[in-house]
């Protein structure tokens, strides 16, 4: 008898597994290589829709900044107008047609900007337009400065000279676009 105990022991370890009781595979190599195929896909995504609007972004920037520099690349320039103000500006006759214009703006931006554009209106006496020209950085800035950004609070001192029309001049405005 004791052999057919020790059989019968042996048969209830051995007891036959069906397919439905089988514990499945992990499939957790599978998961976590489509996870990051699908992140990868996201940060493609967020790059190729919204890159460019997110370099602007005074609060994000630093860190791109330091990213960047870890992989040796440039952000595109900081532009933002609304960080530029006009601190003084100055329209006085020299002779005949010839007027000069003198205009000082700053950037208050936490980050260096390229030159703005400057859109300079003249009036008649009854505040019509009488003549309107954007100049742009080549006009106003000479040489080395000409490529180089306007750093954070850095002041920008400008002298044109124009011709004007053959009208009396009732006033100027100066925009920075």
């Amino acid at each position: 008898m004791p052999d057919t105990q020790e059989n019968l022991g042996e048969h209830e370890l051995t007891a036959q597994t069906f397919a439905w009781q089988k514990s499945p595979k992990s499939h957790s190599k599978a998961y976590l290589c489509g996870s990051l195929l699908g992140f990868i896909l996201l940060i493609a995504q967020v790059h190729y829709f919204l890159g460019y609007s997110i370099t602007q972004n005074p609060h994000i920037r630093p860190t791109l900044v330091t990213i960047n520099k870890l992989f040796k690349r440039s952000l595109p320039p900081y532009k933002n107008i609304a960080d530029f103000t006009v601190v003084g500006s100055h329209f006085s006759a020299i002779q005949n047609n010839q007027h000069q214009v003198q205009i000082s703006f700053i950037n208050h931006a936490d980050f260096p900007q390229p030159a703005p554009f400057l859109l300079l209106t003249l009036r008649n006496l009854q505040g019509g337009i009488l003549a309107q020209r954007i100049f742009d950085k080549t006009t106003y800035r000479q040489g080395a400065a000409l490529n180089l950004l306007i750093a954070p609070n850095e002041f920008v001192n400008i002298n044109l000279l124009i011709n004007t029309p053959n009208h009396s001049i009732g006033g100027y405005s100066i925009e920075l676009k």
